[in-house]
């Protein structure tokens, strides 16, 4: 292919100014100030909802990992075996989620990507089972490794109208037959709202279909002890494989499945991703222990993050903006068109302030909008910051 067809294409979004800016940050960019050329700017476009990133504590657990296990992962763990730190950060997860066992992954992209096709085509080596034909089941506003994951599955794919129970068991219906394999978000990163997990385990119930959620937004956040989504809404035992990341609340790197001790075992030497590629970093997994316990016992910190996103949600709705989501640190203004939403991007650029304009593919044409988290080591002054940065942008582009 001739190396003009990627020049036009880049030469079209520079002059458009379409192409999106991606900013050097010096040192960390999980904290709410961050350093670009040497300026400091207020960020609201981390993850690290607990702030556990910059935990001295994680930090120095990590160093400890470093001069027992050093620098690599060696190898697969098919090959090189397990460590006993992987083995007891799986099973205490498992416990803290309520399954019988966990898997990680060195991301939760690779986690969704190797288990999904497994969770619902044949067994990949043997014709032992000959009659095991499969439909996967997918909201449509599902995240993009989730699309990813689904396209690499031979099995048939439908996708029902997002969050439309009316939908979904239309499907399932029509599916009877059939091996079935809900899929859905538990907090639709670019919305901030939760799936209705209630009336989705029911359906799951009634049609025999196995349900699985990717919650990487709600774990550490939302749930009685930050169990996640399905806790939060009181069904923490009706979904059969729960997918998180620990980029999120974690504050750090990788993915996990938690799921029962059959299905666990049957995706270790099925899935893709777990055989052919490293897992985590050993030292890292010593440190994803420890924030694991601080979750756990972290109430003041969710608290901190929720009335964070609190304060954020009805100060931006009180100016005026059409604001998406409910509780969770995810706080998304719609501007529902794409070179509006880019200069909103590029005037809180100009403020000193640092949060995404989110644009195709991520979400579809006219579906443009900034997306703010929140963090819990954010301080009401600098949400306050923000609030009067947006209520002048807003008039300025008579958006309110």
């Amino acid at each position: 292919m001739p190396k003009e067809h990627f020049a036009k294409h880049i030469s079209f979004l520079k002059k458009e100014k379409l192409y999106p800016s991606i900013h050097q940050v010096d040192g960390p960019s999980t904290s709410p100030l961050v350093k670009i050329n040497g300026k400091e700017y207020l960020t609201f476009s981390s993850n690290n909802y607990l702030g556990l990133a910059n935990d001295k504590s994680i930090k120095k657990r990590v160093i400890e990992g470093i001069r027992k296990y050093g620098v690599g992962s060696g190898s697969t763990r098919l090959l090189s075996g397990t460590l006993d730190v992987q083995i007891e950060l799986e099973n205490k997860l498992a416990k803290f989620l309520g399954y019988r066992d966990s898997i990680t992954f060195s991301s939760g992209y690779m986690a969704n990507i190797g288990v999904i096709r497994m969770l619902i085509d044949k067994f990949p080596y043997y014709p032992i089972f000959e009659h095991e034909e499969g439909v996967i089941i997918s909201d449509e506003l599902n995240h993009a490794s989730i699309i990813d994951g689904i396209r690499l599955a031979k099995a048939e794919k439908v996708i029902y109208k997002h969050s439309d129970m009316n939908s979904l068991e239309e499907h399932l219906i029509k599916h009877g037959g059939h091996r079935k394999l809900i899929i859905t978000d538990g907090v639709f990163s670019m919305d901030g709202e939760l799936a209705k997990l209630k009336e989705i385990t029911l359906l799951a119930n009634k049609y025999k279909a196995l349900l699985m959620v990717d919650d990487s937004h709600a774990i550490g956040v939302l749930g009685p002890h930050g169990e996640g989504t399905a806790h939060h809404l009181g069904v923490g035992n009706k979904v059969d494989i729960l997918m998180g990341s620990f980029t999120k609340a974690f504050g750090s790197i990788g993915g996990f499945i938690s799921a029962d001790k059959n299905i666990s075992d049957y995706l270790r030497v099925t899935t893709r991703s777990y055989i052919f590629s490293d897992p985590i970093l050993p030292s890292v997994v010593a440190g994803l222990i420890k924030a694991l316990n601080i979750i756990e016992h972290g109430d003041r910190l969710r608290m901190r993050v929720l009335a964070n996103a609190e304060h954020l949600r009805d100060g931006l709705t009180s100016l005026g903006f059409k604001v998406s989501g409910n509780i969770t640190p995810i706080i998304p203004i719609l501007i529902c068109e794409e070179k509006k939403a880019i200069e909103f991007y590029r005037l809180l650029f100009e403020n000193k302030i640092l949060a995404p304009c989110i644009r195709q593919p991520a979400v579809p044409v006219g579906q443009e909008r900034i997306r703010f988290s929140v963090m819990a080591n954010h301080t009401t002054k600098q949400i306050d910051k923000l609030l009067d940065v947006c209520s002048d942008i807003g008039k300025k582009l008579r958006i309110i």
